[in-house]
């Protein structure tokens, strides 16, 4: 008889109820030791991420420590690009950690698909992961196991910094003995190849490969096995990533200081890699890389001084709507339910703030197929932070008319379902797409949203209404900035105000 796969195992926890307080609604992805459910709250309905430890695991004594290690680890931490702690339970032989959810992408997979992300994109998640790293690190914790796959992407361009199960605690030698070599081969630093103790250095290295991943499209060090892998980290000089990709100079040193091979050459600290970012110069106007006609410095170090941050980054709070230019690449799992596009596994950490407290929010990009098209018509209209992108003759003024009529509808919608949400005015990238364009895109289907770069696609075909697939689109579009909604619900309202909106004579 075949043992029960680990799998089959977490299955048939689906629907379990954990000490009376959460229910465990879907496996979200299944790792080596422990599962991580979606779970729902039995009082207040909240989605949680629940890790799960089973028994034959929590009764190996250094298995079960380093799972509640983990716990205490998010316990420590509280900090809004970072997955916080819920609760820790043990019930009939299980552990679980009960975490923060937030519906997202997680950047190895938008690496995935698009190829290659824009240095703007890259740039902007950069400096988010560093916030996590610089409070993280003033806490005396290292994560250890930077990587793509472990950066979440919201839909509101929050991003979050996820599994801490093999961070260190400085000054701990528990669990962490020098010698054991912890990460994820393509993305460790020299010193954790050698099993060498580790310091916050580590994750500099780490998210310097994780960069070099995004804008490039591969990782500095690859082969056939982990060993040469390894060997790579510890002896080659990678490949300058301006000679792979069109980036800025400033990219490029920072990256190749990030990736030095002795920690003190790297930078020497997350806010002084953060500076260094914040010197790569993009067009405020178009979004695009600018090159300076100033010579390559090639792999350098790079001063501390390096300069101010990327065009957009007026504050913080800016930056966490800016990440969402991540996105302009690819569409959310947070938005998986209105595309067809493969989803990756759900990621882990929690609802951010809603944007309705951020001002002077940048405007997006337009998705990637919108940038290949060159448009007849790219209006933008202010206030309603409507950009309109055509091929052909459209009627500008009457489209404006439509969406405000739109927003308007769409708050009473929401006060009639009893949802008590303001509608925030968010910029959005109104594309009417040519339908052979559209039709070549495998998959869509009219109207398609791609909630982290704003961007709203509607096939227009010729003689059809400009006006058909609106309602549903901008439904999504306010849905989404919400910011309080699941993915689920959004899309259940955008149905039902679309036949709401299309049957009020006032908006016809």
């Amino acid at each position: 008889m075949n043992p029960t796969s680990p799998k089959e195992s977490s299955d048939l926890l689906i629907g379990r109820e954990v000490a009376g307080t959460y229910r465990l609604v879907e496996l979200l992805g299944q790792g080596g030791m422990a599962a991580v459910f979606r779970g729902q709250h039995l009082v207040t309905d909240q989605d949680v991420a629940i890790k799960v430890l089973p028994p034959d695991l929590a009764s190996q004594p250094d298995v079960k420590a380093r799972f509640i290690a983990e716990a205490r680890t998010l316990a420590r931490l509280e900090h809004p690009n970072i997955v916080t702690l819920h609760n820790f339970l043990q019930e009939q032989g299980h552990l679980y950690i009960v975490m923060q959810f937030a519906e997202g992408e997680t950047f190895d997979f938008i690496i995935e698909r698009e190829g290659r992300v824009a240095v703007s994109d890259a740039i902007a998640v950069g400096i988010e992961t560093l916030e996590a790293l610089i409070y993280a690190h003033a806490q005396q914790v290292v994560h250890r196991d930077i990587k793509p796959s472990n950066i979440v992407i919201r839909g509101d361009g929050a991003v979050k910094v996820m599994d801490f199960g093999i961070a260190k605690i400085l000054g701990s030698t528990k669990l962490t003995e020098t010698g054991q070599t912890m990460g994820t081969v393509r993305y460790m630093s020299p010193e954790q190849v050698r099993g060498k103790q580790v310091d916050h250095r580590t994750d500099i290295y780490s998210l310097g490969v994780s960069l070099y991943e995004a804008c490039t499209g591969r990782t500095p060090f690859d082969g056939d096995t982990h060993f040469e892998i390894m060997h790579k980290h510890l002896s080659e000089v990678p490949v300058p990533p301006i000679d792979l990709a069109d980036i800025p100079s400033q990219f490029n040193d920072a990256l190749m200081c990030a990736l030095e091979k002795r920690p003190e050459e790297r930078f020497q600290s997350a806010e002084e890699f953060k500076r260094a970012l914040r010197g790569v110069p993009v067009d405020d106007e178009t979004r695009r890389v600018t090159r300076p006609k100033v010579p390559r410095v090639g792999a350098q170090h790079v001063p501390e001084s390096v300069g101010a941050l990327h065009r957009w980054h007026s504050g913080r709070l800016q930056m966490l709507v800016a990440v969402g230019l991540l996105l302009l690449s690819a569409a959310a799992v947070l938005w998986a339910l209105v595309t067809d596009e493969p989803a990756p596994s759900a990621a882990l950490g929690g609802p951010m703030a809603p944007l309705a407290h951020r001002t002077a929010i940048p405007w997006p990009d337009p998705h990637r197929v919108a940038r290949t098209v060159k448009w007849d018509i790219d209006e933008r209209l202010e206030p309603e932070q409507l950009r309109v992108l055509a091929k052909g003759r459209i009627d500008v003024a009457a489209i404006k008319a439509y969406y405000t009529k739109a927003r308007a509808a769409y708050g009473e919608f929401l006060a009639a379902e009893g949802i008590d949400l303001q509608v925030l005015v968010r910029p959005l990238n109104l594309v009417f797409l040519p339908a052979a364009k559209f039709d070549a895109q495998r998959g869509w289907e009219s109207p398609r949203y791609e909630p982290a770069s704003s961007t709203l696609y509607v096939r227009r075909a010729r003689g059809a209404s400009a006006k058909r697939d609106l309602p549903h689109g901008f439904a999504l579009h306010f849905c989404v900035h919400l910011g309080k909604l699941s993915n689920q619900r959004c899309l259940e309202l955008a149905e039902a105000f679309e036949q709401v909106f299309r049957q009020t004579k006032t908006v016809r």
